[in-house]
């Protein structure tokens, strides 16, 4: 006690300031408790359980440690507030300076955010433990291992179709045809039970103009001579058209059309150490995607190549068809997931029995990916219909629709028949196509009981890789700092008047958004244009009367009206600002859409341009109008009661 006693007063005496908000001893306290989250955050993820989940960025909120965060810094708070509110200095005419004054506003921003931001200090500790646990150069080759093994999972039947080749070269510059509406029957196809395959060659046509829709024009040339389209591809404001141009005999380098090891070039991960985010970045191709490189993106390029290399260096696996390899491969796999505690029930002798067919290297048995048995890849019901059934069903819908939401048109009464009748078929084929599906069969007649949790396999490594490359206080800092300033400007209201006119504060704020409310609704029920641009110069019209009165009148108002003003503005600058910058956004965005309907051009709004950095440029401009404002709290203060 003798030494909090001897630095009070040391502090009284040289820094009355420091010694009135407390700010050496709230910072303490508050270290303390940051120590004590980060080493909370440190241990709290230590079992590779904890990391199998997709959201593991919110754990801190799941968990509970919110409640805890919320239960000290209220504590912390309240506690710090009944000490300051025994002394207040400017209320008992000590002599202040405008700094002076400023920097207590200062040190109530700087005493609340260290009292609420725990959850950095848990980030951070979390943060440290993934990197010291999961080092770049381990996790490079647990990844490697994952992924030479990961085809011999025979998870999903789909990836082992001849349409997923990327080896040799010829698979990955060809266009792989997969409808059978689209096959040209009279050239070399190959056929898997109900599924068929052609591959095209295609050509490029770049379109950048784009119709009254703002939809990219279709190439006239190939309109005109109903060229097929193989896919198309949207970068930026360039379409990218593929035409299908001539078929492709491959035969010399297909060996079979079954389900086959040699077809797999899928990558199951790849490390960017670099900030990503919750999607799968391999699964973002629809099933008939094509492997031709495509010119549109660097990025696609790159993952088409991926494959390629990935699909070359699995067929020398399987060529070489050496026993001793597989299982090296596969019991390397094992450890890995040992270690991060995937479950599973495979051994290697019995996945090696699954796998090793040399003869082709057809895939004759499939591996659960849950321990119930039912693949999470394959739900009970999957609806597998074909083009021609989704265009009937969508057509029903669109006709059906005004029949349901209200009195149905007559003369449309024997289209809406027709549709209906199509709708019972549409369920007679889904009902059937399931059972009709020969690779789906094929798939659950070899079904075996073992498994392997591959999905949780992919959120540990993206949990890892989340933690190790984002930057905890990216994007929750603003909310954390707005508390901060809200809080200090409110504590700061009560410091410098009163709690009297903190309260009127209130009820004029309550009165006024009242009042423009009303407003407001009679002009919209009146008037009704722009009704967005009536209200919002309706508040900054009254919010400069606010602004502008203490400024310019702050001895001729009353002390009571002046304290109000006074208050308001102390709270609400930022809101004001903010508030102009929205209304130059609006006038923005009109003009831009007048120019984009007629010339098709783009524009950014200032609140886009600035993005996040509105939230710093607006905290910034908040201290400095509190930094000048001061003048104005002294000349209020200096007014008579």
């Amino acid at each position: 006690m003798s030494f909090i006693k001897n630095v009070n007063k040391y502090l009284i005496e040289r820094y009355p300031t420091i010694w009135n908000t407390k700010i050496v001893w709230m910072l303490s306290i508050s270290l303390l408790v940051h120590v004590l989250f980060f080493i909370i955050g440190y241990v709290s993820h230590s079992n590779p359980l904890s990391l199998q989940n997709s959201r593991v960025f919110e754990d801190y909120y799941s968990s509970g440690m919110i409640m805890v965060h919320i239960i000290i810094s209220l504590l912390m708070l309240v506690g710090w507030m009944v000490l300051l509110f025994k002394n207040n200095a400017f209320k008992n005419f000590y002599p202040t300076s405008n700094l002076k004054l400023f920097g207590q506003f200062v040190s109530y921003i700087v005493i609340i955010f260290a009292s609420i931001t725990f959850y950095f200090s848990y980030m951070l500790g979390f943060q440290l433990y993934i990197k010291n646990a999961y080092p770049d150069d381990q996790l490079i080759k647990d990844v490697a291992i994952i992924n030479k093994a990961y085809p011999f999972l025979s998870l999903d039947y789909q990836e082992y179709k001849l349409s997923k080749r990327a080896y040799p070269k010829q698979f990955k510059e060809l266009f792989c045809e997969t409808d059978h509406n689209e096959i040209d029957y009279n050239k070399k196809y190959f056929k898997l039970k109900d599924d068929i395959f052609q591959f095209n060659t295609t050509y490029l046509v770049k379109i950048t103009e784009r119709d009254e829709y703002r939809e990219f024009k279709y190439p006239a040339k190939e309109y005109k001579n109903s060229t097929p389209l193989a896919y198309k591809y949207i970068n930026a404001d360039t379409c990218y058209y593929y035409f299908k141009k001539e078929v492709v005999d491959v035969s010399p380098f297909v060996k079979t059309t079954a389900l086959t090891y040699y077809n797999f070039s899928k990558v199951f991960y790849e490390l960017s150490f670099e900030d990503i985010a919750y999607y799968d970045r391999y699964n973002a191709y629809s099933s008939n995607y094509p492997y031709a490189a495509i010119e549109a993106s660097v990025y696609d390029y790159e993952d088409v190549s991926k494959n390629y290399e990935f699909n070359k260096q699995l067929a020398e696996i399987l060529d070489r068809k050496n026993p001793e390899e597989f299982k090296k491969i596969m019991n390397d796999f094992l450890e890995v997931s040992e270690k991060y505690k995937i479950k599973h029930n495979l051994d290697t002798d019995k996945w090696f029995r699954m796998v090793y067919h040399p003869d082709g290297f057809e895939v004759k048995r499939f591996i659960n990916t849950n321990e119930t048995g039912d693949s999470e890849l394959y739900p009970p019901q999957p609806p597998i219909i074909d083009s021609v059934t989704v265009a009937t069903a969508t057509t029903y819908d669109t006709i059906a629709e005004p029949a349901v939401k209200g009195q149905p048109n007559t003369d449309d009464a024997a289209a809406i028949a027709a549709a209906q009748n199509a709708a019972e078929q549409v369920a007679t084929v889904v009902a059937t196509k399931y059972k009709e599906d020969t690779n789906y069969n094929y798939y659950q007649k070899n079904l075996s009981k073992s498994y392997y949790q591959i999905n949780n396999l992919k959120d540990l490594l993206n949990s890892v890789e989340l933690m190790k490359n984002s930057n905890v206080f990216d994007n929750v800092i603003h909310f954390y700092l707005w508390i901060a300033f809200a809080l200090a400007t409110l504590l700061f209201s009560f410091r410098v008047t009163n709690l009297r006119a903190v309260i009127f504060t209130g009820v004029t704020i309550g009165v006024l958004s009242l009042t423009i409310g009303l407003c407001v609704l009679l002009y919209t029920m009146g008037v009704s244009v722009d009704e967005e641009y009536f209200a919002g110069y309706l508040v900054l019209f009254v919010a400069t009367l606010i602004l502008l009165l203490p400024i310019l009148a702050i001895k001729t108002l009353p002390k009571l009206l002046g304290a109000i003003l006074m208050n308001i503005s102390i709270n609400g600058f930022v809101l004001y600002v903010f508030l102009i910058l929205g209304i130059i956004s609006m006038h923005q965005n009109d003009a831009c859409y007048d120019i984009h309907y007629n010339y098709n051009a783009n524009c950014t709004t200032i609140l886009e341009f600035l993005d996040l950095n509105t939230s710093y440029l607006l905290f910034a401009l908040g201290l400095l109008f509190m930094l000048c404002y001061t003048v104005i709290i002294k000349k209020w203060r200096a007014q008579p009661e």
